[in-house]
């Protein structure tokens, strides 16, 4: 019978992908073109072990270079910036010398049982291949804070982490992109 060696082979490709776990903070969409304005959302499903979540604080990468936070009714929005080593296009014709790289929304609450999204427009960097990872920490009342900022690594793969930090994967560029 084939149905064996079929499910083995099955097995070892799903066990080696990365792929966001259930409850999990997740990130929409899940891949994008390498060099593109993306919108990404963050999916927040849950709390902190029956607290509301009451912050979210996203840590973008350095090689993210232009980053847009939605405002959310009934929240603060805190940007944080790093300056860059030298100017950088802006996008617009001109030149930055510094980028986001923190993004805080604060207030709510969201309710342990309730679900919301956050999203930010941010330019995805221009290699294809290469897998974002965007780190959050989710601040509860009451202090609880749950960090999904895990990566995987030679030694330890997707599957094996317990808080893994949102991700996409950067696909070919578009028409007339990198």
């Amino acid at each position: 019978m084939r149905l064996a060696p079929m499910a083995a082979l099955l097995l070892a490709a799903t066990a080696t992908a990365p792929a966001p776990a259930i409850a999990h903070v997740t990130l929409d969409p899940p891949e994008a073109p390498a060099g593109t304005s993306v919108r990404a959302t963050l999916r927040v499903p849950h709390g902190c072990a029956g607290a509301a979540t009451e912050r979210i604080t996203l840590r973008l990468p350095e090689d993210i270079l232009s980053a847009r936070p939605m405002p959310k009714p009934g929240w603060r929005l805190t940007i944080t910036r790093r300056p860059l080593d030298g100017p950088a296009p802006n996008g617009q014709g001109g030149q930055r010398d510094e980028v986001v790289s923190e993004v805080t929304w604060d207030g709510g609450p969201l309710p342990d049982d309730q679900y919301d999204e956050f999203v930010v427009m941010l330019r995805a960097p221009a290699v294809p291949g290469q897998r974002v990872y965007l780190p959050v920490i989710q601040t509860c009342t009451g202090g609880a804070t749950a960090a999904w900022t895990e990566t995987p690594d030679a030694t330890r793969p997707a599957s094996d982490l317990r808080r893994p930090a949102p991700s996409f994967l950067l696909l070919p560029g578009r028409r007339g992109t990198p």
